[in-house]
Parts: structure tokens; C-alpha cells; sequence
């Protein structure tokens, strides 16, 4: 008996769906930090607004081709896909910690 490690066919469609939730949340808050940064500066805003929501539309992309390749590479015992998708979700999550704390950091000034 040839049992899989993985519940199969269910796993992967799990992983791909939190992380598109993942990458739609990040352009939500790409919308917010862009409401908050125009009122000091609509360039500023602007290219905010441009850098996060393009990398949130990276990880949506990264997420579903991860997705299209992860079964066929559980299946085979390949390695999976890198880390280039958690290293977007965490540079996302850290530039809008910063851009909040700068945010806080100038209102109270």
C-alpha cells in the first residue's frame, strides 16, 4: 500500500486559495495606504499606490503558478516551487508596517 504524505488533490487548492486571499489583501491595503498618502503628496500616493499593489499582483500571479505546478511536483517527488512568494507577502507586510509608522509618526507631530 502506496500511501501519499499529502491529502491529495486537496492540499495544494487549500495553499493556492490563502494565498491569493493573501495577495488580494494586499492590494486592499494598497488602496488605503494611497488614500492616506495623498493628502500629503498625490506623486507620493501615486507611486505607493503602484509599487504594493504591483507586487500584491505578483503574488496573485506567483500563488496561482504555484498552484498549476505543486501537484504535478507532488505527484513527481520534485522539489517544490522557491520561496519568491513568501519573500513578496513579507516585503509587502514590511514596507506597510513602515508606511504606518511613519503615518502615526507624522500625525503626532
Amino acid at each position: 500500500m502506496n500511501r501519499q504524505p499529502w491529502d491529495h488533490g486537496l492540499q495544494v487548492e487549500r495553499t493556492a486559495l490563502a494565498w491569493i486571499r493573501t495577495s488580494a489583501s494586499l492590494v486592499v491595503v494598497a488602496l488605503v495606504v494611497f488614500r492616506f498618502a495623498a493628502h500629503y503628496s498625490l506623486e507620493l500616493a501615486l507611486v505607493l499606490l503602484a509599487v504594493i499593489a504591483g507586487l500584491g499582483l505578483a503574488a496573485g500571479w506567483l500563488a496561482w503558478r504555484r498552484y498549476r505546478t505543486s501537484d504535478d511536483r507532488l505527484n513527481k517527488g520534485t522539489p517544490l516551487p522557491g520561496g519568491g512568494l513568501a519573500l513578496i507577502a513579507t516585503a509587502m507586510t514590511v514596507v506597510t508596517g513602515l508606511l504606518g509608522l511613519v503615518y502615526v509618526l507624522a500625525r503626532a507631530t
